[in-house]
C-alpha cells in the first residue's frame, strides 16, 4: 500500500494512500477489537471491506496506534483515542485520512471520470451553475461535488440540502474554494483546498468561522 500523498500543518495532517494491494494485505496488518471484527464481519462486499480496512490500517501506519473509531446518527466518525478531528473518504482505488484541530474536518475524493452530469442539477445552486457556465473549467461539477461533499462531512447534520445548504463561490485558477453551510443552527464559511492526483480529485477542508 504505497503512501502516495502525507503532509503535516499546523492544523491539520492529509494523509492518501493507493489501494493496489488484495484485501488479504489488510487483513494481515489489521488488529481489530471484538466490535470492529463483528462490524466487519457482517460486510458482503469486497471492495467495501476493502475500503474500511485500510482506512484503519493507514490510521494505524500514521498515528503509530491503532485507531478506536465511532459514528454519530448523521455519519461522521470520532476517533476515540486522539484529541485531532476525523474525516475518512476513499475512491476505487485510494483511501485518505484528514485530521484537523477543528472539529470541522472534511475531505472527499472522487474519481475525475466520474459521470456526474445527470445528477448536477441536484446539488448545484443556480449561482453555481451560472459560475460554471460563466468559465470553462475542467471537470468543475465533480470538484463542486468533492467541496460539497467535503463539506457535509464535516458537519454534523443529517437531511441536508446540498443546493440550498452547501454554497460554493466561484473556483480560482489555483483550484481554491471557499464554502458555506447554512442552517437554523449555525452558519459556517470554509476554505478548502484541492488537487488532481492520479485521475482523481481530492478536496478538503482547512480552515471554518462558525457564525
Amino acid at each position: 500500500m504505497p503512501l502516495i500523498y502525507n503532509t503535516y500543518e499546523t492544523s491539520y495532517r492529509l494523509s492518501i494512500w493507493e489501494t493496489s494491494e488484495p484485501l488479504e494485505y489488510f487483513e494481515n496488518k489489521a488488529h481489530l477489537s471484538p466490535t470492529d471484527t463483528s462490524v466487519y464481519e457482517k460486510m458482503t462486499s469486497i471492495s467495501r471491506k476493502k475500503e474500511w480496512i485500510a482506512v484503519r490500517v493507514l490510521l494505524n501506519e500514521v498515528l503509530g496506534f491503532w485507531p478506536q473509531i465511532i459514528y454519530t446518527e448523521a455519519g461522521k466518525p470520532i476517533l476515540q483515542n486522539h484529541t485531532r478531528h476525523l474525516s475518512i473518504s476513499h475512491s476505487k482505488d485510494m483511501v485518505a485520512i484528514l485530521l484537523c484541530t477543528s472539529p470541522y474536518a472534511g475531505i472527499d475524493i472522487e474519481r475525475t471520470d466520474r459521470n456526474i452530469e445527470k445528477v448536477s442539477t441536484r446539488f448545484l445552486s443556480s449561482t453555481e451553475i451560472s459560475y460554471l457556465e460563466k468559465r470553462d473549467i475542467e471537470n468543475s461539477k465533480i470538484l463542486y461535488w468533492c467541496a460539497k461533499e467535503a463539506i457535509f462531512k464535516a458537519v454534523n447534520e443529517q437531511n441536508i440540502s446540498f443546493s440550498k445548504q452547501i454554497l460554493i463561490d466561484e473556483i480560482s485558477e489555483t483550484r481554491s474554494m471557499s464554502g458555506h453551510f447554512i442552517s437554523t443552527n449555525e452558519n459556517i464559511d470554509f476554505l478548502l483546498h484541492s488537487m488532481e492526483m492520479n485521475n482523481n480529485f481530492v478536496v478538503w477542508t482547512t480552515e471554518s468561522v462558525v457564525k
